[in-house]
């Protein structure tokens, strides 16, 4: 595997802990979802300064973006 490879999964590994984290533990799920707006607001400048190529940021996107629907499947039952 490439290094660029290896820092977007890093990345994208980072980013559903964060969502997990808010997932799982109910008490910290404003504060981490905070954390992860951040996280998502830094993720990008991070990719664009390490000379990401541009398909590794588009991975790191889906695969942010898929960790949320696994997260967030179903939605809360009223």
């Amino acid at each position: 595997m490439s290094k660029e490879l290896v820092t977007t999964l890093i990345l994208s590994g980072v980013s559903g802990v964060l969502q997990g984290l808010g997932y799982l533990i109910r008490p910290l799920r404003r504060t981490v979802g905070a954390l992860l707006l951040v996280w998502l607001a830094a993720a990008l400048p991070i990719l664009f300064f390490l000379n990401i190529p541009s398909q590794d940021v588009l991975l790191f996107c889906l695969l942010s973006a898929v960790f949320g629907l696994i997260f967030s499947f179903g939605g809360r039952r009223k």
